[in-house]
């Protein structure tokens, strides 16, 4: 069962060393909340060396036919996104459609989300994500 709410992101700029994008959310159970029309008024600036790169982990593996292959694994590592936040190497401007903020820096819960999904996304693709969506 759905709980109604998300946020969806778009990468509008990226440089040597800052990425930019823009985000919006939505939540159904309120209805000064729900989607309009698609805004995208929110705002997270990023530097690049906040993308952390995934443990590589190789191994041989012998197949059936009984020559042996390379298995490559890219393990996701953690991310202290709220950390960089709080270093000023994450800003974010919250968006129109912020129903609560985070205790600790008064940034867009679904902001926080959204930061979780791009970083999971770079670290498991190896490029930058072009959108990054978050639906409960």
């Amino acid at each position: 069962m759905s709980l109604g709410i998300g946020a969806h992101a778009n990468l509008i700029l990226e440089d040597d060393k800052t990425v930019m994008y823009e985000y919006g959310s939505y939540n159904l159970n309120e209805t000064e909340y729900r989607p309009r029309n698609n805004i995208y008024d929110g705002l997270i600036t990023i530097s690049r060396d906040c993308f952390a790169e995934p443990e590589i982990h190789e191994k041989l593996k012998r197949v059936p036919s009984g020559r042996k292959k390379l298995i490559i694994k890219r393990i996701p590592v953690d991310v202290n996104y709220t950390q960089m936040i709080s270093e000023g190497k994450i800003i974010v401007e919250n968006c129109s459609n912020c129903w609560r903020v985070s205790t600790e820096n008064n940034v867009d819960i679904m902001a926080l989300r959204i930061l979780f999904v791009l970083f999971r996304q770079y670290q498991v693709d190896g490029k930058l994500p072009e959108s990054a969506g978050y639906d409960a």
